[in-house]
């Protein structure tokens, strides 16, 4: 089962960068979520400036890759829509493309359980030059909602930075139910869940999402289709 669901989105998740002059600063994890080019990833990953932001594709996961890369196929995105509030961003790559998306990408968190069976991907150690795609089984293990509102799923695996912007999977229907976000604190208050940020010396084996539906309504305002 959990073969199969890295099979299905790891094509599709792709490192985020900004060009800034001769150099590349990796930010985290962004995954496609329709044929025309729009991706997925977390708001406070592009902060306030959207120039310059670029996607690399992962080569074949399932081959033995080199830690790092000297030379990568960037591509050019442009942010689409924002959503600070809840911490989701949509993201459109500025080349024409065929992209065949696999079918049902999007999920809801209305129907989940605590203990589901999740899968989130990203690049964990991208800050530190390792470009491998990571895959990390989890089970959910609560629903809350932060100050602000927000709907946060919590999941016993421990991400790192690289991994905010990668998607969280339902393991059962293989459906995205959340944007990995990092790790959890509960001390923080909303308006911290809403940045990413963790208070320093406070380490945890939770780590949490926010809810897929945040993203599905950017893409709705674009007129995507999110089934």
């Amino acid at each position: 089962m959990l073969q199969d669901v890295s099979q299905k989105f790891a094509g599709g998740c792709m490192m985020l960068v900004r060009k800034k002059e001769s150099a590349v600063v990796f930010l985290g994890t962004a995954f496609l979520m329709h044929d025309d080019g729009y991706l997925l990833t977390a708001s406070h990953l592009i902060g306030d400036d959207p120039e310059g932001l670029m996607v690399v594709p992962t080569s074949n996961p399932d081959d033995f890759m080199p830690i790092s890369l000297d030379r990568v196929s960037a591509m050019s995105v442009t942010v689409s829509a924002v959503d600070t509030v809840h911490n989701a961003a949509l993201l459109e790559i500025d080349r024409n493309l065929r992209i065949r998306t696999p079918d049902h990408l999007g999920g809801t968190t209305a129907n989940l359980s605590m203990g589901t069976s999740l899968l989130s991907l990203g690049f964990p150690f991208g800050h530190d030059e390792m470009h491998n795609l990571v895959a990390q089984s989890a089970i959910l293990s609560s629903k809350v909602r932060s100050r602000n509102g927000t709907r946060l799923l919590l999941f016993d695996a421990m991400v790192y930075d690289g991994v905010a912007g990668g998607p969280l999977v339902n393991a059962d229907d293989g459906r995205v139910v959340g944007v990995v976000i990092g790790r959890f604190s509960p001390v923080e208050d909303g308006g911290d869940f809403a940045r990413g940020s963790r208070l320093s010396g406070y380490d945890t084996q939770i780590s949490y999402a926010v809810s897929i539906e945040y993203g599905l309504a950017l893409m709705e305002q674009q007129g995507l289709d999110v089934a």
